[in-house]
């Protein structure tokens, strides 16, 4: 499966936490018709249409199932999988599949660039990445225990009324 990271896993270091194990084929690239922005309330970005809009990203091509039930497991509840077309940065035109939130999930409009979350929130993002793929693993004995648990890093939906 090909992936296209726009977030927190542009960080190799991420990447490799969620993972497993580094990936090996990356490769920048971009999706047009999309803006990236902050989960309202949260360090991390989420994509939202926008007609003039692009974003940077990477291209990560021949995702073994075993890695992309990892990252269904880090992304949790609130992001499923879309099918969407990335431009890399040679001009091929490639199908991929990113992480998407559900309307349900409020964006905030600022912008957000990993630059800024690298500098001030990555250090302890990590930890709790760790931890929570490690609480995973445990659960299944090796394996990515679940379908699609609540993360820890993912704030819980309050009802209102």
């Amino acid at each position: 499966m090909n992936l296209f990271f726009y977030g927190t896993l542009m960080d190799a270091q991420v990447r490799e936490i969620v993972c497993g194990r580094p990936l090996d084929t990356v490769e920048p690239a971009v999706a047009q018709g999309f803006r990236r922005v902050h989960v309202a309330g949260r360090h991390y970005p989420m994509l939202l249409s926008h007609a003039s809009g692009w974003v940077d990203g990477l291209l990560v091509t021949r995702v073994e199932p075993e890695a992309v039930h990892r990252l269904q497991v880090y992304e949790g509840w609130e992001y499923a999988l879309h099918p969407i077309r990335v431009r890399t940065h040679s001009g091929q035109v490639v199908m991929a599949h990113v992480f998407m939130c559900p309307p349900t999930i409020r964006p905030d409009p600022r912008q957000w660039r990993l630059e800024t979350w690298l500098l001030r929130h990555k250090r302890p993002f990590l930890r709790k990445a760790q931890a929570l793929m490690e609480r995973a693993l445990k659960r299944r004995g090796g394996g990515v225990a679940g379908r699609f648990p609540r993360p820890g890093l993912a704030p819980k939906l309050r009802r209102q009324g």
